[in-house]
């Protein structure tokens, strides 16, 4: 039987989703009635957003991007929207409709907890809102997963044990509660592709993974690992020059995008000598600044400075970092920064 990858539940992009959409859904609160339609639009955008955390973990994808401005959309993906608003009202009004009490409440709410996860994974995988809630369906993938759907659904009852716990932190801390409870959500949908990635090799429904897109998918990283290998070989042939023009020229190919610039930067890695990997470390550092994510490009250049001793950003963009690192109270970081930025500059006439 295989063991469920519960280590994605630190997944870093949740995490920060989570302390973002905490964030917003608390400033949404503080701002009354004129907050509401905000709410909303948060609270739908991290409906949809589950679903595809979901999908992206059953694929094998641990590093994906954070939700788009587009998931704000109220109209948009509507039957993953309709799956998640469905369940919730259902448990919530099985949980308080004063018609029905005793333990018919409590086996009522346990069937319908209990199957949610098989419900969203086939929703999530099939985006069909008949197979996600066909009873032939839900059973046959809790079958096929046996001993670790128990598992799973032990995860989630830990995960609402634990929701349960932070609504009963002070006032004060609510901000901690919201936060909390956006990652106990998506933290089930993290679980659950884990879940179906460990039976990738077992389930019908992980057919979805071959599709047209996935495909596509592959055969664009194909290319991309083609042309790392030329770079490679220029290396290896004493010719670091042209290699890194390959390598610009494949990173300029796909728009200088974070996903090339992480997949091209993890692949160097792997060479030979990490020192060339830090020298695009130095162009990945700021395309990770120049997108806001000041965390990333400061842990990047960190590393980098550790791969190469010759690793030295622009004398401006290191000024910046160096700022970054003393604003976090990491000042021996910012002193070598500064150090850096010094001995990058040109000297004065």
């Amino acid at each position: 039987m295989a063991d469920v990858k519960f280590s994605a539940l630190a997944n870093p992009t949740v995490i920060v989703t989570a302390i973002v959409y905490g964030f917003l859904l608390k400033l949404a609160e503080a701002a009354g009635i004129a907050g509401l339609l905000l709410r909303v639009m948060i609270t739908l955008s991290l409906f949809r957003y589950g679903y595809i955390v979901l999908r992206n973990i059953a694929n094998g994808w641990n590093h994906f991007p954070p939700p788009e401005i587009e998931s704000t959309n109220p109209f948009g993906q509507f039957t993953v929207v309709f799956h998640a608003v469905l369940f919730g009202t259902l448990l919530f009004l099985l949980a308080t409709t004063p018609f029905i009490e005793g333990p018919v409440r409590w086996v009522l709410l346990v069937i319908v907890a209990s199957v949610f996860p098989a419900s969203a994974a086939i929703m999530a995988m099939t985006r069909n809102a008949g197979a996600a809630l066909g009873p032939a369906g839900i059973t046959n993938l809790i079958g096929d997963l046996g001993g670790d759907y128990l598992k799973l659904l032990v995860v989630s009852l830990l995960l609402s044990a634990f929701m349960s716990l932070a609504t009963g932190l002070p006032w004060y801390l609510a901000i901690v509660t919201e936060m909390v409870s956006v990652w106990g959500y998506l933290a089930l949908f993290l679980a659950t592709g884990a879940t179906l990635r460990a039976h990738r090799s077992d389930l019908d429904l992980m057919e979805g993974l071959d599709d047209a897109e996935q495909r596509e998918e592959r055969e664009r990283q194909a290319q991309w690992q083609k042309t790392l290998d030329r770079a490679y070989a220029s290396v290896r042939s004493g010719l670091p020059a042209q290699a890194y023009r390959t390598i610009k020229e494949l990173i300029e190919s796909e728009g200088d995008s974070l996903e090339i610039y992480q997949w091209t930067f993890n692949g160097m890695l792997a060479w030979d000598d990490p020192r060339h990997a830090a020298m695009l470390g130095e162009r990945f550092a700021k395309r990770l600044w120049d997108e806001g994510r000041k965390i990333e490009a400061l842990e990047l250049a960190q590393r980098c400075r550790k791969l190469s001793p010759s690793f030295v950003p622009p004398a401006t963009f290191t000024t910046e970092l160096a700022a970054y690192a003393r604003e976090l109270g990491r000042h021996r970081l910012a002193d070598e920064l500064d150090e850096l930025a010094a001995a990058r500059r040109p000297a004065s006439p």
